[in-house]
């Protein structure tokens, strides 16, 4: 799909789509409960409907009921192979949770998928009673119980790997330890997890280095929950208000534990106006100037933050993005093709980028299959013209996206 997104202002307002982020974690969670739960905020996005797909294949019940999903427990009964579609969340969630569970699981990957580092979290459970393989090209097949012990993970790969074993060692029979050799990078992904667990009654102890989990614990659900509007996705909108009109995203909680939230800081070291309410934030253009900023807490930043960079006064410095190269595409190498494509200068770091910024002068972007390359692409129009390649790959966050931005480009309020 190859669009041309003519140099035009954007601004209005946008209603937050719902994380898919914190969606994936509370569907998991409602998935091993007591009961059924009601989860407010349903979304189409691909890696969401990857999850729901999986929990279907473990055995439990996912129906769709207007903007929530209905979750029925896992039971006894497997539906066939779990379908991951391009998620590595949903991979890295689910394999020790069927570990856990004692269920033998075909994954299915696609994409990026099968390149993306595993490495850790298959030789940590490997060590602790579990069988994996690949049978084919494109398969993962994990065999075996998991069993409770001392578990050990590098904290520079991915938060996900903690991520799946904090939803999988309260299953187990005895008690877990789950320690980070070297600090979590991403730790706000952790933290959402365990906000994910303490609301289906779920104890993590924290360890100086990692966390105890006792096990023997049962998932108990609340009966419904409701998910937080995206900050990563808001990112881009909010960038959009800096780069062009006064943009506002509604449905953004203030205290979230969404790591992503940091867009509000990071925009104000650009000289961005910023003003937050208790749901609500409004970004207002501002002469920007270039800063050095460090993601690796909140790597899924880097796409707007190197785009405001482009059009920021000065050299900006983004580090701490090394991780970025085992996103749906290398994420650092794609950014910069893509504001090379559109007339910046840019150099590429050993774990960020080096931007010089300026007048964008438009050009051809490859997606490169990457959802927020896509999403860079179209909100650098406000600046410049822009041809995109590949703009259907939105669809694994935001299937709506094309018209949210038809409604800023109308200046209205485009409504979800």
């Amino acid at each position: 799909m190859e669009l041309f997104l003519p140099h035009g202002p954007l601004g209005g307002r946008v209603a937050s789509i719902a994380s898919k982020s914190q969606l994936q974690r509370l569907l998991l969670c409602a998935a091993l409960a007591d009961r059924e739960t009601v989860v407010h905020g349903a979304s189409d996005a691909a890696d969401v409907q990857a999850m729901c797909r999986c929990l279907r294949a473990l055995g439990a019940r996912v129906t769709a009921d207007g903007k929530t999903l209905r979750v029925q427990p896992v039971t006894e009964r497997a539906h066939g192979a779990a379908d991951c579609g391009e998620s590595g969340a949903t991979l890295r969630f689910l394999l020790p949770v069927a570990a856990a569970l004692g269920r033998e699981t075909t994954f299915r990957l696609h994409g990026r998928l099968p390149q993306r580092p595993l490495g850790p979290l298959w030789d940590a459970l490997e060590l602790h009673g579990v069988r994996l393989s690949r049978p084919a090209p494109g398969e993962l097949l994990c065999a075996g119980r998991l069993e409770s012990g001392r578990f050990a993970l590098p904290g520079d790969v991915s938060s996900q790997f903690f991520s799946g074993l904090l939803f999988a060692l309260p299953l187990l029979d005895g008690p877990s330890e789950l320690h980070a050799a070297t600090p979590p990078e991403s730790a706000g992904y952790i933290a959402m997890t365990l906000a994910a667990l303490r609301r289906f009654g779920i104890a993590a102890e924290p360890l100086p280095d990692g966390w105890a989990v006792p096990g023997g614990q049962r998932y108990r659900s609340p009966g419904a929950v409701r998910a937080e509007g995206d900050w990563s996705n808001a990112a881009f909108w909010l960038a959009a208000g800096a780069l062009s009109r006064p943009v506002t995203v509604t449905g953004l909680q203030a205290e979230s534990a969404q790591g992503d939230r940091a867009i509000l800081e990071d925009l104000r070291r650009f000289g961005a106006e910023v003003e937050q309410n208790a749901d609500a934030v409004t970004v207002r253009p501002a002469p920007l100037r270039g800063c050095s900023l460090d993601v690796r807490s909140t790597p899924d930043l880097a796409p707007p933050l190197a785009l405001l960079a482009a059009c920021a006064a000065g050299t900006t410095r983004i580090t701490g993005a090394a991780r970025l190269r085992y996103k749906e595409s290398d994420r650092l190498a794609s950014i910069a093709a893509a504001l090379r494509a559109l007339g910046a200068g840019v150099r590429t770091l050993p774990d960020g980028l080096e931007i010089v910024g300026g007048r964008l002068t438009g050009g051809t972007v490859d997606a490169c299959g990457d959802h927020r390359i896509a999403m860079l692409a179209a909100i650098a129009s406000a600046r410049c013209d822009v041809r995109l390649r590949g703009a259907e790959c939105v669809e694994k966050s935001d299937p709506h996206f094309w018209q949210t931005l038809a409604g800023l480009r109308e200046g209205t309020e485009e409504s979800r």
